[in-house]
């Protein structure tokens, strides 16, 4: 048997939310055994190997695989987030799982052209000219973007609906080894929301990876900013908007198909609104429970992420491949396949040649 790499078992170990104890307690092993594997200071044998197998439920090729693990400072680096440490590392564990197989997936994949840059505040503008830059670089019509996860896969972006359990994350984003651009979606968002998370992680993407963050600048509000821009112009919306009451406000909400309280957060920032205009609309939302959820008859129509369903029927019309020939080359077991990937409606994609 090839190497195991002591990274995976961990990996496995922690995506299945367990602790180094409660793995040697399924393995029936001394815990100074399970510590010198997962540090790589000593290799399991062939039988410890199998019942890693079958307590942790991953393939035994799985553990072979040689990809290096991100870890939470590179995912997680802009942000302070307070969440129980397990659940962090259970979170952060899937998403390496998901990116894993997603990189092996590519190879046989010609994705749209990742169509982005990188932009430093610092040196090359605000938040806001970059987002304008995007949608004139990404050819964006004026006016409310229809489809904006249409919008995003169609410029080689990667978009996951993840489960982040009980936790308050909307979305994470990241560059895989390869540098895909990856979003990782909350699925549970209303549809507003999870239409400006979507554009918050694009300004993430655009503005936070590549470039060195000083600790003083607030990169959350950055990319409120880039986001609101991207989706919501201000020349357009300054023209469009002379005052801001509820009625209005409802207006706006269903055209621009972004939450009242971005709208009012942005009418505030414009200036159109006073701090006491906006504290009254937002007393007012408050007051109806829009604060915590806008009713679903004002939220636009849901956006179907449908690339990840494209790539894999990519592999079975193109290539033939069965729905085991994909587990093994994403090296999960049936179960986990069909939880970590999606399906979705359409094709656009074409295989590499």
């Amino acid at each position: 048997m090839s190497a195991i790499n002591s990274d995976m078992i961990k990996l496995a170990r922690e995506s299945r939310g367990l602790s180094q104890s409660d793995l040697c307690n399924l393995l029936g092993v001394a815990q100074g055994t399970v510590s010198k594997i997962e540090n790589g200071l000593m290799q399991p044998s062939s039988e410890i190997v199998e019942n890693l197998s079958i307590k942790l439920d991953y393939p035994v090729n799985f553990f072979l695989q040689a990809d290096k693990v991100y870890s939470t400072s590179y995912i997680y680096y802009r942000r302070k987030i307070s969440m129980a440490r397990k659940n962090l590392s259970t979170s952060e564990a899937k998403m390496n799982v998901l990116r894993l197989g997603l990189q092996k997936l590519l190879d046989g994949i010609d994705l749209p052209e990742t169509n982005l840059f990188s932009w430093n505040v610092e040196d090359h503008g605000t938040p806001e000219d970059a987002a304008r830059l995007l949608r004139d670089r990404w050819k964006v019509p004026r006016g409310k973007i229809e489809n904006l996860t249409k919008l995003i896969e169609d410029n080689g972006i990667i978009i996951v609906p993840f489960d982040f359990g009980a936790e308050k994350i909307d979305g994470i984003s990241m560059y895989t080894e390869k540098n895909q651009p990856v979003i990782y979606i909350n699925r549970k968002l209303p549809t507003d929301r999870f239409r400006l998370t979507i554009a918050h992680e694009l300004g993430h993407l655009v503005m936070h990876f590549k470039n060195p963050i000083s600790e003083r600048r607030d990169v959350e509000r950055e990319a409120f900013a880039f986001g609101s821009e991207f989706l919501v112009p201000a020349e357009e919306f300054t023209a469009q908007v002379s005052y801001l009451d509820f009625k209005m406000l409802t207006n706006l909400k269903l055209y621009w198909r972004v939450s009242m309280a971005s709208l009012v957060m942005k009418a505030k920032l414009l200036a159109i609104i006073t701090d006491n205009q906006a504290k009254y609309l937002w007393a007012q939302l408050s007051a109806m429970g829009f604060r915590l959820q806008e009713p679903p008859e004002l939220s636009p129509p849901r956006e179907d992420v449908g690339i990840i369903k494209e790539i894999l029927q990519v592999y079975k019309s193109d290539y033939n491949y069965t729905d085991e020939d994909l587990c093994k080359i994403v090296q999960l077991n049936s179960s986990d396949f069909y939880n970590y990937y999606i399906s979705q409606e359409g094709c656009r994609l074409r295989v590499v040649k």
